[in-house]
């Protein structure tokens, strides 16, 4: 039997096994993705290319490495054989899609990433391996869809040298849109305050002619993506103009990206040439565009701002539910010995002053990064959500007395540990601080904004300053317990008391499910209510079969019981969480407010236009409050309009960059900011108080416009 026949034959084997050389595509609505392979089959120790091809519907993409303005890259979990390593994907030159005022890089149509494979040496010639794994990516139009898929395929393994496989003109084709390495041109990186100069000179005569030349940076935070790149011929040279993007990080140490001109090509077939170089003149860290435009505070002022913010935040209504808590506990902690009180103030104070350091390190190491974030970073994460929503939702129950943690003690005459009781007044503290990152205080704003451009000694000072502010009152209460006897002696009115702090804390549950479901997409929520079920099917069971007075067997069987149903509704309401599907077009609403963008509030105030910006995000409750109270009455509404003033709302709820490094312009990390423009294109604008009035409002529409 000839070789040929033996092909056949083992072709045939294959397919009747179930077996395909190439795995079907995978549909996820707008995308279909593929995974395919430059060869038909793998030599033992020989690298070799795979593909992921995605075919876009009409007018979709999907996103490049840096997606620009908004969107995110696409993404490949591999799941190969032992042995086998795979490199970063080959990402071929994207385009520039824009959707005013965005603009983004990315590929519609059908584009193929390309991905090095290395098999192992001592691969055995004869057997067959499947290689797969998931593919991620953000699909977009005028709104953007996550989508994913579950690829694999197989491929024999020979001894002989690899052949081309039926799909090799693809990668021929994707990898001429690869960027090149050539010592035929030279470039210099330079930068000003405003702008990013490339200067392009071949080193060959004549020079070729450019019609046009776009700069893709692998890095985000270098240029403004949108405006038009300006190309101009100095001399032997070309010299490509783009302005520079108004960031508070420095620029990288290497300018790092894709040259592309479709009208040329550096090499026959190629029209990406790769930029990685040093810069040619140090640019500046700061932008000037970026330069708060209000005067920096002192480090003494901005300790005591933190430290009087820090004091103000027990007022906060996102704080209230956990501090009124603590507040209870120091009513049942009236009658002990006052130094066991003053233990329990000093582990109150420990738990918030640790959690304020450890969100001061995270903040300090993100920034270190290069991340652009702020305050209340946190609630802007869905997991992060869901578990905090399912903490406060357990703790309500246990408050109206689903089950009680402790009682089977009480009961027996015993009494908690001290030991234990500090545990938890050091949990309430870190608790309370978890809780009180969405709020902003007054005077507070400015003090982190300040903390969070300073050296990290500076700004763990500050931080400490905000931190010791929010436990000062409970250390006093507990080092004068004279204070604590004021309060009325525990009685019959304590459970009362208990139960109402329950429905505090079932208020805040909707508020935090509020803010979730402008984070996730509509088909996670129903996972959540799933996860509500168990959740309280669990403490029914651990509180009705669970207490002390139950046989020994009955009470284990409740726990195990309960912690499996915990953990169910847990996985139910992470693990199903999907990003929202964003809208990505930009309209006024019905009041008149219409979504922050940089462009257009340069154009207004190029014009002569007043305009007001109302920083805000749907975790941060002060924000609402200051919504529903002052900002949306019809009185303050109609008093904007009869100045002629523009409203913008920067939503911050998902922490994009746009938004944070317009706060970061006005030395603030935090929200809410309320900034208001006057006419004057030169004036700088007014910042108004964190918590607002109408008669602050009002005021500042008189005084400074």
């Amino acid at each position: 039997m000839n070789n040929n026949v033996m092909k056949w034959v083992l072709s045939v084997i294959l397919l009747a096994g179930g077996f395909s050389l190439y795995a079907a595509p995978v549909r996820d609505k707008q995308v279909e993705a593929e995974l395919i392979s430059k060869v038909s089959h793998i030599q033992p120790g020989v690298p070799f290319e795979l593909g992921l091809r995605l075919t876009h519907d009409p007018h979709w993409h999907t996103y490049w490495l840096n997606d620009g303005d908004s969107g995110l890259p696409t993404r490949m979990k591999w799941e190969l054989p032992e042995g086998f390593s795979v490199s970063e994907i080959q990402w071929p030159y994207p385009e520039r899609l824009s959707l005013p005022p965005l603009m983004s890089y990315g590929y519609e149509g059908v584009v193929l990433l390309l991905f090095t494979v290395t098999p192992p040496a001592d691969l055995q010639p004869g057997t067959e391996v499947t290689l797969g794994g998931k593919a991620s990516w953000l699909m977009c139009k005028e709104i953007c869809i996550p989508g994913k898929a579950a690829l694999s395929l197989n491929l024999p393994v020979r001894a002989e040298a690899p052949e081309p496989s039926a799909q090799a003109d693809q990668f021929t084709e994707a990898e001429r849109r690869l960027p090149l390495v050539s010592d035929n041109w030279s470039i210099l990186a330079e930068a000003d305050d405003q702008t990013v100069q490339l200067t392009v000179t071949a080193k060959t005569t004549p020079l070729p002619k450019l019609e046009e030349l776009v700069f893709f940076p692998f890095e985000k935070g270098v240029i403004e993506n949108a405006p038009e790149q300006v190309l101009e011929t100095k001399g032997e040279s070309y010299q490509l103009t783009i302005p520079r993007a108004e960031t508070v990080p420095p620029l990288p140490d290497r300018l790092r990206g894709v040259l592309v001109s479709e009208n040329h090509e550096w090499e026959p077939g190629r029209h990406a040439l790769l930029v990685d170089i040093p810069w040619g003149k140090p640019a500046p860290a700061l932008p000037a565009a970026t330069r708060p435009a209000t005067a920096t505070i002192s480090l003494p002022a901005a300790i005591l701002f933190a430290f009087i913010g820090g004091l103000i935040l027990n007022l906060m209504p996102c704080v209230f539910p956990v501090i009124s808590l603590k507040i209870l506990g120091f009513v049942q902690q009236a009658g002990e010995h006052p130094k066991q009180v003053r233990y329990h103030g000093l582990m109150f104070a420990a738990g918030v002053m640790i959690s304020f350091w450890i969100l001061a390190g995270v903040l300090l190491a993100l920034r270190a990064g290069g991340a652009v974030f702020g305050w209340g970073f946190q609630l802007s994460n869905p997991t992060f959500l869901v578990g905090l929503i399912a903490l406060f939702y357990v703790m309500a129950l246990n408050l109206f007395g689903v089950f009680e943690i402790g009682v089977s003690l009480t009961s027996a005459g015993q009494t908690v540990t001290s030991k234990g009781s500090w545990s938890g007044s050091f949990f309430s503290g870190v608790l309370a601080t978890v809780i009180a990152t969405p709020c902003s205080a007054p005077l507070m704003g400015a003090a982190v904004g300040f903390a969070l451009t300073q050296p990290a000694s500076v700004s763990l000072m500050i931080f400490s300053s905000l931190g010791f502010g929010m436990a000062f009152p409970y250390l006093l209460l507990t080092r004068f317990p004279a204070l604590l006897m004021r309060l009325p002696k525990p009685g019959a009115w304590m459970e009362t008391m208990k139960q109402s702090m329950g429905f505090i804390l079932a208020a805040t549950v909707v508020w935090l499910f509020w803010v979730l479901s402008a984070r996730s997409a509509s088909s996670s929520l129903p996972w959540v209510m799933v996860m509500f079920l168990l959740l309280a099917l669990a403490s029914w069971i651990y509180g009705r079969w669970g207490a002390l007075h139950r046989p020994r067997s009955t009470r284990l069987a409740a726990i195990l019981m309960a912690l499996l149903l915990g953990a169910a509704g847990l996985a139910a309401g992470m693990g199903n969480l999907a990003p929202v599907e964003t809208a990505t077009t930009s309209s006024s609403d019905a009041s008149g407010w219409e979504p922050y963008s940089p462009e257009q509030l340069a154009a207004y105030r190029a014009e002569g236009t007043p305009v007001f910006i109302d920083f805000t995000a749907k975790w941060c409750l002060t924000c609402q409050v200051n919504k529903r109270t002052v900002l949306r009455r019809a009185e303050i509404l109609q008093a904007f309009r009869d100045r002629g003033v523009k409203l913008m709302e920067a939503d911050w709820t998902d922490q994009n960059e746009t938004i944070a490094k317009a706060l970061a312009g006005y030395g603030r990390q935090s929200v809410p900011v309320y900034v208001l423009y006057g006419a004057d294109p030169e004036a700088s604008p007014t910042l108004l108080p964190e918590l607002l009035t109408r008669k602050i409002v009002l005021d500042a529409l008189q005084n400074d416009l």
